[in-house]
């Protein structure tokens, strides 16, 4: 039984390089078979037999390589070029400019006939960096989700035309590509030239070697940076700001411990994700409420709590107190202390309709039913929004590790190597859009035995 053929999916918008990197795999002195599929010919040469059935069209260049232009699905497109061709290193596939590469990628997880001869091997990504700016200015928004998802998916961005640009210009486009996909590999090109070695072969899609490509844990991320419990006494106090350049977000209710707790940052993060009263000045404060702090671009500002029961009070800001300049006064004029609290890692941007990667590494054994079921309603949550996910898991009562990758909601599952003496550390990550990690991680976790 031969090998599968690992397939490159290479995607990009309109003049981001794409045809210059599959011209540059055609007639490059490499030393492998690779098969180019292509939607269109475009502005590849073709220099040597054309060899036309039906819509399709296979060339075969000087070097070995192959170019295809397949007009029907991908599967028979495939299948077509597996019966017509000699054994070949690898296929690459160039998908169009605004191409979405997900359900391209969930072909090759759902489809019993790509994955009995093909394996996916790795996203490439091509990012037009001369014209980066403008092109997210003029983008209409299909265009716009279309890109963020190349990035999203992409194991691998040759950020091009770097020549163009300036090393503080390519510092920017680096960071913002890292919000998307912070674990992509990115390699600077001028004229799509790269070493193909780094880019492909990297078997990326292959189950048994999840592991060796999990990220680090990059921590569960909240919507607020600060949470501390103030004790107060019934009636009205005075709460002040001294330092107030942006608006800011507000949660306090009523506790009955000393100190942040689970339960607590639970009920915070629910708050935080309701809808916001916006409140301005002098306006009078109500605990369990969403509250939008208006400045008002005011470098001071100061609001009314009323308090009707004695007790203790979690408060949860998205910045801390000592930035802010926090002040409480009692009905006495008497200063409250601020508690140092327990200081968050905050969102570093809305997550509403953004792409965010989430990752998570702990201990515990998962039940394997529990696990399946939080999948299932975690896909029926997020949907489509859940771009791709991987894990190495430690189930109850398995000396193997289980390791799954899944695009969108089709999900592998494998064993791998045994425990042993290793320590049985559950790691997974999520890449999607709008993800909420403290949702994330608790249900997760809610699967231990």
């Amino acid at each position: 039984m031969r090998e599968k053929i690992p397939v490159t999916l290479v995607v990009g918008f309109l003049g981001s390089g794409k045809t210059t990197f599959i011209n540059n795999i055609l007639h490059g002195d490499h030393g492998k078979k690779i098969a180019v599929i292509e939607n269109e010919f475009g502005d590849v040469g073709i220099d040597d037999e054309l060899l036309k059935g039906g819509e399709d069209l296979i060339v075969e260049m000087n070097n070995g390589c192959i170019c295809c232009s397949m007009k029907g699905d991908l599967v028979e497109s495939l299948s077509k070029l597996l019966d017509n061709s000699k054994d070949f290193d690898q296929i690459v596939i160039e998908a169009t400019g605004m191409a979405n590469p997900g359900p391209i990628i969930e072909t090759f997880f759902s489809s019993p006939v790509l994955s009995e001869s093909f394996i996916l091997d790795s996203v490439i990504g091509l990012i037009d960096c001369a014209h980066y700016e403008l092109n997210l200015k003029n983008f209409d928004q299909d265009e716009e989700v279309a890109f963020h998802d190349q990035i999203a998916f992409s194991e691998s961005l040759l950020l091009n035309k770097v020549d163009l640009v300036s090393e503080i210009e390519l510092k920017k486009i680096r960071e913002k590509l890292r919000e998307n996909n912070p674990h992509v590999k990115v390699f600077e090109t001028t004229k799509a030239q790269v070493d193909l070695s780094l880019v492909m072969g990297r078997s990326s899609f292959d189950l048994s070697l999840v592991e060796d490509s999990m990220p680090k844990p990059s921590g569960v991320e909240y919507p607020f940076a600060w949470g501390g419990v103030i004790s107060l006494q019934e009636g009205t106090h005075r709460l002040s700001f001294n330092h107030t350049h942006h608006n800011e977000q507000l949660v306090f209710f009523k506790v009955d411990e000393d100190d942040i707790n689970k339960q607590a940052i639970s009920y915070a993060t629910s708050f935080f994700y309701s809808p916001k009263r916006r409140s301005k000045a002098k306006a009078v404060l109500s605990t369990e409420e969403h509250i939008l702090l208006d400045f008002q671009d005011q470098h001071f500002t100061q609001y009314s709590i009323e308090v009707e029961h004695v007790g203790k009070y979690a408060f949860f800001l998205s910045d801390s107190p000592k930035h802010l300049q926090m002040n409480i006064e009692d009905k006495s004029d008497s200063a409250i202390e601020i508690p140092k609290g327990v200081e968050f890692k905050k969102m570093t941007h809305s997550h509403g309709d953004k792409i965010n990667s989430v990752s998570f590494e702990f201990e515990g054994a998962l039940n394997p039913h529990s696990f399946e079921m939080f999948l299932n309603v975690l896909y029926t949550q997020y949907s489509n929004n859940i771009y791709r996910s991987k894990g190495v898991l430690h189930f109850e009562g398995n000396d193997q590790r289980v390791v799954f990758q899944g695009v969108y909601s089709s999900v592998q599952f494998d064993h791998g190597r045994e425990w042993g003496s290793d320590k049985r550390v559950n790691k997974i990550v999520f890449i999607g859009k709008g993800l909420v990690g403290a949702s994330l991680e608790a249900g997760i976790k809610n699967c231990r035995v």
